[in-house]
């Protein structure tokens, strides 16, 4: 099997987590703050908040953005079920924009016309998208931000692949083009 990415675990990674698995605190603790604290600091956002998991985290950003019943949220195809879920948790509608071959990612082009062809023809527009930067590799935030001020929508970044990757110049998950990643 080839492997779509790879990931750095060093020994003193290992060493923090069974020195949390010996502590008091398996959940909560001091050292919850502490890491939202340093990913908030890495990637240049102003808040982190630590949850169980990548989908909860998703779910979570979608119920404060307001999604509800018969909203609509647009993902790529390619990328966890729960790009997608999360929307479906919270009685939303999901529907999806095609790729770009060369990146995987969303495709701005078909993310486009997708919006033009339903503002023309008086379907509902999206009230959030999710791109996913898939493997480390940045979908085109700036262009996806500014298509959400011209049509209205939030953005959420699902940025589960990409924590460390940078997007001109600026860490992805800094939230910069995005309501919330």
């Amino acid at each position: 099997m080839i492997p779509y990415g790879k990931q750095d675990i060093t020994q003193k990674d290992i060493d923090a987590v069974v020195e949390v698995l010996h502590s008091d605190f398996l959940t909560q603790g001091p050292v919850v703050p502490l890491f939202e604290d340093t990913v908030s600091a890495y990637v240049g956002a102003n808040y982190a908040l630590a949850v169980n998991s990548a989908t909860s985290a998703l779910h979570i950003a979608c119920l404060a953005l307001g999604l509800k019943n018969e909203d609509v949220v647009w993902t790529t195809p390619i990328s966890f079920v729960a790009s997608a879920n999360c929307a479906l948790y919270c009685g939303a509608k999901i529907d999806f924009v095609d790729i770009d071959e060369k990146t995987n990612n969303l495709s701005v082009s078909k993310l486009e016309e997708k919006l033009l062809d339903h503002k023309n023809n008086n379907k509902l527009l999206p009230k959030i998208v999710i791109p996913v930067h898939l493997a480390g590799n940045s979908c085109d935030m700036e262009a996806i931000h500014k298509l959400s001020k011209k049509y209205d929508f939030k953005i959420i970044e699902d940025a589960s692949h990409a924590i460390g990757a940078k997007y001109k110049n600026q860490s992805v998950g800094s939230c910069c083009y995005s309501d919330i990643t």
